[in-house]
């Protein structure tokens, strides 16, 4: 057996790892694919204008507003459950009066000292407090908060709405809470959901439909009336799109090797 020593064609001498580089556009090549990794990497962690992307940092932050105070929507999410978002809409102003020019129904008295209002029922008719008019769209959500206390007690205290329509044959949306005598003010909120075009009335009701009707009195202040938008938290789920995702990928790699 005769062994022919020939000389290594010039693309293996250049390829060659314990070589090194031997030619200079070897040398800038390998060093314009590194920026353009580090570039890559950059903008998805910290994100780029200029293409409108958000990068992992940014969308983090989102996620966390969107679930402490509804102000983002949800970037991106791959927990194994969905939920839905609720938000405030503050572009939208809700057409109600201050709670001084509210109407009184059925002989509600109203009396302000500083920021509070205080409604008192003499218990002869029921419901009795304050109502404004709204008119609202089929898919209008409605969403109502305040601070609420009773120095007496009120067992039989709602807010929300007495006519709103729920169906055909129903009508009233009103959240019952008891406030007991001497606590301090507490925060309430509710949503209503609208179903038909109409006028409602908005509520705050000294009590409603108690079982024994006495005389009452409540305090009120900070109240907020806002739209309100729900949407869903669209996610994938894991074991049929993400996991078969990452197993066609991986596949794909190992053929490429």
């Amino acid at each position: 057996m005769i062994i022919q020593k020939q000389y290594k064609p010039s693309f293996h001498k250049a390829n060659a790892r314990y070589r090194g580089v031997t030619e200079l556009s070897q040398y800038t090549n390998f060093v314009l694919e590194s920026a353009h990794d580090l570039f890559l990497l950059s903008n998805l962690t910290t994100g780029n204008e200029v293409i409108n992307m958000k990068g992992h940092k940014e969308e983090l932050h989102d996620n966390f507003v969107s679930i402490m105070t509804g102000d983002e929507q949800v970037a991106k999410s791959n927990i194994f459950t969905a939920s839905t978002l609720q938000k405030i809409d503050y572009t939208k102003p809700v057409t109600v009066p201050s709670l001084d020019n509210w109407s009184s129904l059925n002989g509600c008295s109203m009396t302000k000292i500083d920021d509070t209002y205080q409604l008192t029922s003499s218990g002869l008719q029921d419901p009795v407090g304050l109502y404004s008019t709204l008119y609202v769209e089929p898919g209008d959500k409605i969403y109502i908060r305040l601070k609420v206390r009773s120095r007496e007690g009120a067992a039989d205290f709602s807010f929300g709405s007495n006519n709103i329509r729920i169906s055909p044959s129903e009508n009233g949306n009103t959240r019952k809470v008891v406030l007991e005598a001497g606590d301090d003010f507490i925060l309430l909120d509710y949503v209503l959901r609208c179903q038909y075009a109409e006028s409602i009335s908005l509520n705050i009701n000294v009590h409603q439909d108690p079982d024994i009707l006495k005389a009452a009195a409540i305090e009120v202040k900070d109240l907020e009336i806002h739209y309100f938008e729900e949407s869903p938290i669209n996610v994938s789920n894991f074991y049929t799109e993400i996991k078969p995702t990452v197993d066609e990928i991986e596949e794909t790699l190992n053929s490429i090797r």
